[in-house]
């Protein structure tokens, strides 16, 4: 009976073990140097394909990085251009400024030239009727000669500042 007892537990231990052709989950009786070098090889595979996955990642990487340089350099590029842009456009503004100014300072020159133009026809008019008065009480020519002089050097005025505004 002992013998019996215990080929039944030996037949219990064996129908409990595993057969696998996996190595790492063993198996006592299951071994197989073909199975375990399939799996080596397939594990070899993998690290393999893991291999090739991280240097095309390293290649996606260096192109990017490739890219975001160039993208800094445009943008450095583009950074000292609108600095250029916004110098050029201060500098316009002073000339627009200056023209402006300019612009103002011949305007109130026309204005006196216009308002001393007038002053001057007046003249002229006033002097004409002092000339038609000396001419009927007689004795006028020196008087009138002075008058023609005065006004003549008054026209003479009045066309160099014309003359000069006009040239600015």
């Amino acid at each position: 009976m002992k013998k019996i007892l215990l080929s039944l537990c030996a037949i219990l231990l064996l129908a409990g073990c595993q057969t696998t052709t996996d190595p790492s989950k063993g198996g006592l009786f299951s071994y197989s140097p073909t199975a375990y070098e399939q799996r080596a090889a397939e594990r070899q595979e993998r690290l393999n394909e893991l291999q090739r996955e991280q240097a095309a990642e390293e290649q996606r990487r260096a192109a990017l990085q490739q890219t975001a340089a160039q993208k800094q350099d445009e943008l450095a590029a583009m950074q000292q251009k609108l600095q250029i842009a916004n110098a050029e456009s201060a500098d316009l503004k002073k000339k627009l400024d200056a023209f402006k100014a300019q612009n103002a300072a011949q305007q109130a020159a026309l204005t006196d030239l216009k308002a001393r133009q007038a002053r001057l026809q007046a003249d002229i008019q006033t002097s004409q009727s002092e000339i038609g008065e000396m001419a009927a009480l007689g004795g006028w020519e020196d008087e009138l000669e002075a008058v023609a002089e005065q006004l003549r050097r008054e026209i003479e005025r009045l066309a160099r500042d014309t003359e000069a505004l006009s040239a600015l």
